[in-house]
Order: C-alpha cells, then structure tokens, then sequence
C-alpha cells in the first residue's frame, strides 16, 4: 500500500492539475461515446420505425430526432405537431429530464399529443435504455 501513496503521490506531483483534467476529460467523453453507441442500437429498435435518426433530417410518422437534444417541442420544420405539443413549445426544453419523462409516458408529459409509444408489440425502454437513448441524442450534433 505504502508503494501505490507513494506512486500515486508522485503521479500527482508530475502531473499538472490541467493534465489530470485533461485525462478526466478524454475519459468521461469516452464513457459517453460507449453510452451513446448501445442507445444507437435500442434507438433502431425502439425509435426508427417512427423516427428519423440521420443527419437527412427526413419526416417520417414522428419527427426527425437529429438535434432533438436541447431544443424545444414543435422544431422540426415540415412536421406538422400536434396543437397539445405546440401548446408546449416555451414550457419544455428536450433535456435529460425530460426526455426521459417523455420516453416513460409521452401522454403525461404532454396530454392529448401524437406519440404512442410504446408501439403494439414493443416493450418499454428500461431505465438504463431510456439513459443509452439520451446520451445517444445529446451526440446528434
């Protein structure tokens, strides 16, 4: 034990504190890309059929997801929402939290909208697949 205090010691000592924060860093955004790689794969399975998840932005039952993240209900242009979700556009930003509410129970969160989710013969997302989809969201930049 008294060799890894003293290694650990050292470490600290050689390294700058910006380097420290530096590897934090590459290694918190590695953690993400890893999340947000299994939330493209429950997104396929759970979100494609409705949803556009590519850069094409294309309008399918549901609105594209592409830059969904941090933005308000009603952004996607073409799409035509539903009055409920549009009564929603100020109140709402597509954060964490709320996407999350959003993908349990889409009528609590917005009551009288358009999303039937999950679809017949779909099984809800689990909490850790509603975590994967979110990191996954926030990397559709």
């Amino acid at each position: 034990m008294k060799k890894f205090a003293a290694f650990a010691l050292a470490l600290a000592v050689a390294l700058p504190m910006g380097a420290t924060n530096a590897i934090a860093m590459d290694n918190a955004q590695s953690y993400n890309k890893k999340l947000a790689k299994k939330g493209k794969k429950v997104a396929i399975k759970q979100c494609f059929a409705c949803h556009d998840i590519t850069k094409k932005k294309q309008i399918k039952v549901g609105p594209p997801l592409w830059g969904v993240y941090g933005k308000n209900p009603g952004h996607a242009e073409g799409y035509q929402y539903s009055d409920a979700h549009l009564s929603k556009k100020d109140a709402i930003t597509w954060d964490a939290a709320t996407l999350d509410a959003y993908m349990q129970d889409p009528k609590a969160l917005i009551p009288g909208n358009k999303m039937v989710y999950p679809i017949p013969g779909q099984k809800k997302m689990s909490d850790k697949q509603r975590g994967y989809v979110i990191e996954f969201l926030k990397s559709l930049k």
